[in-house]
């Protein structure tokens, strides 16, 4: 009996895994360990020197829609080659940089080529070689950054304090080098038909079941184009909700910081990071499953409720139970981050127009982001402390979670009219 071979796809989806876990965990996920070392040596403030991530950020909203278009071309491997050559080496370049304008000049550099080396196109190669399971080897793939930031961050904590944080860099641009090109060029095809293959699924009728799979829509429900969201209230009551999600994991960029100020060694200070980012890999998984089975609400109480708790218990972090208290609720509620944007744009406004919906969203998340990181700093250099940060994101969470589920109730109530053709209730006052 001849021996049936293991679809191609497979290792794409092990490739897009180590993408994020070698490229994107240090980019954004590990980049944090550096923040008290490198302001402490040059006596910068923390909001002034946080605001380098900021900009690489904003390179990555101007420029998402362009290096999109050129990923999806013919000529996708050859660009993410020089993407992931380019931002290692520009971020091993960290390393001799000695004033903030230097800083900020990489960044801006970095930030280019970093939008088309880690999530970018990942999310494009799962798309090109899965119909069927489509959601969960994005699940998978996505879960890299945390398997990623768990392993690197002891290990860079110990760089860190052993060699300098100059070394560290050095060290973090060489790895990515030695493990995303020779991944990239071995076994990264941009796309099955490469290779004379179909994507999977393509041959039992995938197409449709994942699409309703992935986005938890069924035909006859609302699917607003994103001109008519624009106009209706309640879209950009949700994009206020997405944005503060981003604003709020904004924490993950000052955990290790504020750890090392409550008197923690950066070598614990990185396995507590190390630790959170573990539980995240579970917790991506468990998050979309909730989503998946019990609906938009369940999931947005779980994620937003752990992720509220995370500043309360880092106001108590100089307790050490406290610390691996905080670590169990971020590890979960840092997933929103990842999970719940993308996935309330489906479950919310359908599945036809996502992609063009997603988008807009997404540049709202990004700016969230970008936003979140030196105003956190901000506050910690005016007062000192990061427990004013503390108390006003708690206080945003809140907020954040009621503008969300207000949009999955009103969601809710517009698909039972909606799918018929009449009207969204009157009591909501939205333009219809």
């Amino acid at each position: 009996m001849k021996k049936k071979k293991i679809f191609y796809g497979w290792y794409i989806l092990a490739a897009c895994t180590l993408i994020m876990a070698f490229g994107y965990a240090p980019l954004v996920s590990c980049v944090s360990l550096f923040i008290k070392p490198v302001t402490a040596a040059f006596g910068f403030q923390r909001s002034a020197y946080t605001i380098t991530s900021s900009l690489s950020t904003l390179m990555t909203v101007l420029l998402a829609p362009k290096m999109g278009k050129m990923l999806a071309g013919k000529n996708m491997k050859k660009i993410y080659l020089i993407n992931i050559i380019f931002v290692s080496i520009l971020f091993g370049a960290s390393a001799f940089c000695r004033t903030l304008p230097q800083f900020y000049a990489l960044a801006v550099v970095r930030g280019i080529f970093a939008t088309g080396a880690t999530m970018l196109p990942v999310s494009i190669l799962i798309t090109n070689w899965f119909q069927k399971k489509r959601a969960l080897a994005i699940s998978i793939a996505m879960a890299g950054s945390g398997i990623g930031g768990s392993l690197l961050s002891p290990v860079i904590g110990g760089w860190i304090e052993g060699a300098g944080w100059q070394k560290a860099y050095i060290y973090l641009g060489i790895m990515m080098l030695a493990v995303l090109v020779p991944l990239t060029l071995l076994v990264v095809k941009s796309r099955p038909s490469d290779m004379g293959l179909k994507p999977y699924g393509a041959d039992d009728g995938a197409e449709k079941t994942d699409k309703i799979s992935l986005h938890g829509q069924g035909r006859g429900e609302w699917n607003p184009s994103l001109s008519e969201l624009r106009r209706l209230p309640v879209f950009w009551i949700f994009i206020a909700g997405a944005l503060s999600v981003a604003f709020v994991g904004a924490i993950l960029s000052h955990i290790p910081s504020a750890l090392m100020d409550a008197g923690y060694s950066p070598v614990f200070a990185a396995s507590v990071a190390s630790l959170y980012l573990a539980i995240a890999i579970p917790g991506k998984l468990l998050l979309s499953d909730v989503f998946d089975r019990k609906g938009a609400r369940a999931g947005i109480l779980l994620g937003n409720i752990a992720f509220i708790l995370t500043p309360v218990t880092l106001l108590f972090i100089t307790h050490k139970p406290m610390v691996y208290v905080m670590a169990l609720v971020f590890g979960l509620g840092t997933c929103i981050g990842t999970v719940t944007n993308s996935v309330l744009t489906s479950k919310l406004f359908g599945a036809e127009h996502y992609a063009e919906n997603y988008g807009f969203v997404s540049m709202f998340t990004n700016a969230g982001y970008m936003l979140g990181v030196p105003a956190i700093a901000l506050s910690y250099d005016a007062t000192g402390s990061y427990n004013m940060a503390w108390i006003l994101l708690a206080l945003l969470g809140v907020l954040m979670t009621g503008a969300l589920l207000y949009a999955a109730d009103y969601s809710r109530r517009r698909n039972k009219t909606g799918a018929t053709g009449m009207p969204a209730p009157a009591a909501d006052g939205q333009a219809v």
